[in-house]
């Protein structure tokens, strides 16, 4: 193997080639990726509420923001990798990117564990913090217990994918990921239908699925030739390097993970409303989450793009990329937008019968349509600074505007009023006062960046 060289066979150079295929060609199997992924959650909601009732449906929603703190985490993490070993081969850097792998992948295995146990002994604790009613609380418990067992199968899928995305592969994870999605809405199925295990047989399919999806792509790094071959002699972490990762990947863990916990305690004030306006928001989280998938594959995508170019010094690329990535998301949330907005009441009824739990659902999601053209403003600003190595102000800004802006309304605004109206407009609206503060940012670092 030559160190000045990488084999490209299987991997794709975005330092070169017309930018709008590249950022769509690597974008469409991690938006294809992400509708699989959100099977998981999906699926759960769809025989949940079908099967089990709105109750046990308000008890796995009571989870999905918790859930997706952890999820949120990793994400951030791996990014860090992602950009890190981005730039390394971008550069034709080897000897660094062999390092960034496998200290990815240690750290990845000993923060798993340290949350496994952290989220089995506090999750009761936390369940009692953001105030679950008693009626869904065991439910509840349970499901989050037997999903922190799985932790482990779930970083090392986002973090192995990562490294397969950070040198332009986007496929193979998402045959994996198909597969395994498949597999868990057999399980669920069987487990809750057949079975009658209830919401703890959908936390064990959950489990199952995401150990199936982690297997082919541990796979994959062990057995490939390209330059990135995972070697059990080389399982070690470079300081230097994962100083690197932290610096660029746990700032947007720590405010993902903390804007999706911070979530959980807007759930609280859905809570005074009852279990029909808690089924409501679980199915309208699903949706939501759903939207932001078109937005996250195209911010990955143009995360690697940047990345790539800025190692490489491609000043021109990095600015075309930018243009590029803007014009196709802002195009596709906004189609995405309108069909939720117009469909909102029968895509809840998908899910469940119960008048009043649907109408809840429709209010949520006509709440938040109108809003998501500057979500994905944020989403996009920040992944792209991240691609450039900057991830701490955005990550302030983000948690300044999803965090403590958005509490801080909720919490004056219940106390004004107890309307409906002011819960189900506090979540969107803040969206607004990020994606100004994040582009007035931007634009300064844009300008400050001599290479830029």
């Amino acid at each position: 193997m030559k160190n000045n060289a990488v084999e490209t066979d299987e991997l794709t150079d975005m330092t070169q080639g017309a930018v709008l295929p590249l950022i769509m060609w690597f974008a469409l199997p991690l938006f294809i990726g992400n509708i699989f992924q959100q099977l998981y959650t999906t699926a759960d909601c769809f025989v949940v509420g079908r099967f089990l009732g709105k109750e046990s449906l308000a008890a796995i929603g009571s989870t999905s923001q918790l859930v997706l703190t952890v999820v949120n985490f990793f994400n951030g993490f791996s990014t860090g990798a992602q950009v890190l070993i981005s730039q390394c081969f971008g550069s034709k850097n080897i000897l660094n990117l062999r390092k960034s792998v496998h200290t990815a992948l240690v750290s990845s295995f000993l923060i798993s564990i340290f949350m496994t146990g952290v989220g089995l002994f506090t999750s009761p604790m936390i369940l009692h913090l953001i105030g679950v009613p008693d009626e869904v609380f065991a439910e509840a418990d349970a499901y989050l217990k037997i999903y922190f067992s799985g932790i482990v199968f779930l970083i090392f899928y986002n973090m192995g994918s990562g490294i397969l995305r950070a040198l332009g592969d986007s496929t193979r994870p998402l045959c994996f990921l198909i597969f395994s999605s498949l597999v868990n809405i057999i399980l669920d199925l069987f487990f809750v239908v057949k079975l009658e295990l209830g919401v703890e047989g959908v936390a064990w399919a959950t489990v199952i699925s995401e150990a199936v999806s982690t297997i082919p792509v541990l796979c994959s790094l062990i057995f490939t030739r390209q330059v990135y071959k995972l070697s059990i002699k080389e399982l070690k972490i470079d300081p230097s390097l994962f100083s690197k990762m932290m610096k660029i990947g746990l700032p947007g863990a720590i405010s993902s993970s903390i804007t999706a916990f911070a979530n959980t305690f807007m759930q609280k004030y859905v809570y005074i409303f009852g279990a029909s306006c808690m089924a409501g928001w679980s199915v309208f989280s699903r949706f939501d989450q759903l939207v932001h998938l078109p937005m996250r594959s195209i911010s990955f995508a143009a995360t690697t793009f940047i990345a790539q170019n800025y190692g490489a010094g491609q000043k021109d690329r990095i600015n075309k990329g930018i243009k590029v990535s803007f014009i196709v998301s802002v195009l596709m949330i906004f189609v995405l937008s309108v069909l939720l907005f117009i469909f909102s009441k029968p895509l809840t009824r998908l899910f469940i019968s119960d008048i009043e739990s649907v109408e809840y659902g429709n209010l949520f999601m006509k709440r938040a349509a109108p809003f998501y053209i500057f979500c994905v403003t944020c989403m996009l600003h920040s992944q792209i600074l991240r691609g450039l190595g900057d991830s701490i102000i955005p990550t302030v800004l983000s948690f300044s505007g999803f965090v403590v802006l958005r509490q801080t309304i909720l919490f004056i605004g219940t106390k004004i009023s107890s309307s409906f109206w002011v819960v189900s407009t506090a979540y969107p609206v803040i969206w607004i006062f990020t994606a100004v503060a994040m582009s007035i940012y931007f634009k300064i670092f844009m300008k400050k960046n001599t290479m830029l």
